[in-house]
């Protein structure tokens, strides 16, 4: 499947690439400058496209589907950990549709519980993502951390005791799982470190 990956400036999204191309997907990285390309086709990308050289729309072509994390705006590269950049999803969303993809998963680096004007940007693209008839899958996380993966997580549709961190790496493996696990299509899911493997966590919602 040919993937394009939206948030790449972050160590997430790095993981990312390197997980899709392992398993055999085509990772297409989108990146903010053109000093990111060779990292990116070192860790596996099929296609890097360079901000400073395309068009943003243009990445979207021929893609299957869509990873978007939260943890850099594609326009900027600036490290954005806490909040979704709102018009950016917009963005990415008319892009997508405009070509076609139809698979599109979203990641907020947010709390389920968090309150005010951060959620309510939040809702709202997840919300978009739903009228415009995406298959897709939201999913929230509690604190990313530079830690080695378990691969093992806790998931579901809420929570109750959530810890603070969940390592990178992890995000990573449940973003490229969620791609093909259908029992998380149409969902928003919360996912936390926990005891259970990634693969069985999302099979189980």
């Amino acid at each position: 499947m040919r993937v394009l990956v939206i948030g790449t400036e972050d160590m997430t999204g790095e993981h990312v690439v390197k997980q899709l191309a392992d398993r055999h997907h085509n990772p297409v990285a989108l990146v903010g400058a053109e000093n990111k390309v060779e990292e990116m086709v070192k860790l596996g990308a099929r296609d890097v496209v360079s901000l400073e050289k395309r068009d943003f729309s243009s990445a979207f072509s021929g893609c299957e589907a869509v990873i978007y994390l939260s943890s850099a705006s594609p326009r900027t590269g600036e490290g954005k950990p806490i909040l979704v950049d709102h018009q950016s999803v917009i963005d990415s969303v008319k892009a997508a549709k405009k070509h076609g993809v139809k698979r599109f998963v979203l990641m907020s680096a947010m709390r389920s519980n968090e309150m005010g004007d951060a959620s309510a940007i939040r809702f709202n693209s997840e919300e978009l993502l739903r009228q415009e008839k995406f298959t897709y899958t939201v999913i929230r996380t509690s604190m990313p951390v530079d830690k080695p993966g378990i691969g093992k997580v806790e998931a579901g549709l809420s929570i109750e005791h959530e810890k603070e961190e969940i390592p990178k790496e992890d995000i990573a493996s449940v973003l490229v799982e969620a791609l093909d696990t259908k029992a998380v299509f149409n969902k928003t899911i919360n996912v936390t470190s926990g005891e259970i493997l990634i693969h069985e966590a999302l099979q189980r919602l």
